[in-house]
């Protein structure tokens, strides 16, 4: 017993001198310096002092270092200016659902907003409305949440109706914000010979909205067309 007592002595002695301990390691190069595994249950717990509980963190955070001799700190992916995606959406229909859209024809098709169609997702399998809202009947973004907004949809048009002699023409798509001022953020036209079936655009635009403030994706064709499947992904990213 004494002898245990000893060794407890002397254990306690040498932590006191090295203010090091080692777990399966005996030149410990820090505080606690684990050569190992290690198994956290419940908190991990960062900063604090002697009389005051570290911080534990919120949901969905990471810890972020700080640099030596300093206390790690957790972070939102957010506030290190990464993009979160916030609205995931997929066009599975084809509109109209019986004919087609007219198309601008002998008028240019870069020139009229009245021949336009906007491109509406029917499936939303990803939407975080404290960002923003959709509209799956308008097919309008509302912003929820100020700052930078990546929108990138993919867009497929479908000719299939239209007869000989009726598919050459340019298709245009666009990003358009709606409100408070009528503008076009990203656009695309491509032109396509007799015979095109099917066409498709890929769009990306990366811009600032305010809450409240709405957009749409739009399509309009020299010929009658209809809009077929497609998708979208919109990410924000923290201004």
């Amino acid at each position: 017993m004494k002898k245990k007592l000893l060794y407890m002595a002397l254990f306690v002695m040498f932590i006191s001198l090295k203010a090091q301990v080692g777990i399966r390691t005996p030149t410990p190069q820090s505080t606690l310096h684990v050569n190992g595994t290690l198994q956290v249950v419940k908190d991990l717990n960062v900063g604090g002092d002697d009389r005051t509980k570290g911080n534990s963190g919120n949901k969905g955070e990471f810890l972020m270092s700080n640099g030596a001799g300093n206390t790690p700190v957790w972070k939102t992916i957010e506030s290190e200016n990464f993009l979160k995606v916030v609205f995931v959406g997929n066009k599975t229909d084809i509109n109209p659902s019986s004919g087609s859209f007219t198309g601008t024809h002998s008028t240019p098709v870069s020139t009229h907003e009245n021949y336009s169609q906007t491109y509406i997702y029917n499936v939303s399998n990803k939407i975080d409305t404290a960002y923003l809202t959709y509209n799956s009947t308008s097919g309008l973004f509302t912003v929820v949440k100020p700052g930078f907004y990546n929108i990138v949809p993919y867009i497929t048009y479908d000719l299939n109706l239209n007869p000989n002699g009726q598919t050459a023409g340019t298709a245009n798509s666009y990003i358009q914000r709606v409100s408070p001022t009528q503008i076009t953020l990203a656009g695309i036209s491509t032109g396509h010979g007799e015979r095109t079936t099917g066409l498709n655009h890929n769009l990306s635009s990366i811009n600032f909205f305010n809450a409240g403030e709405t957009f749409r994706v739009r399509c309009r064709y020299t010929q009658d067309f209809r809009l077929s499947s497609g998708n979208i992904h919109i990410s924000y990213l923290t201004p």
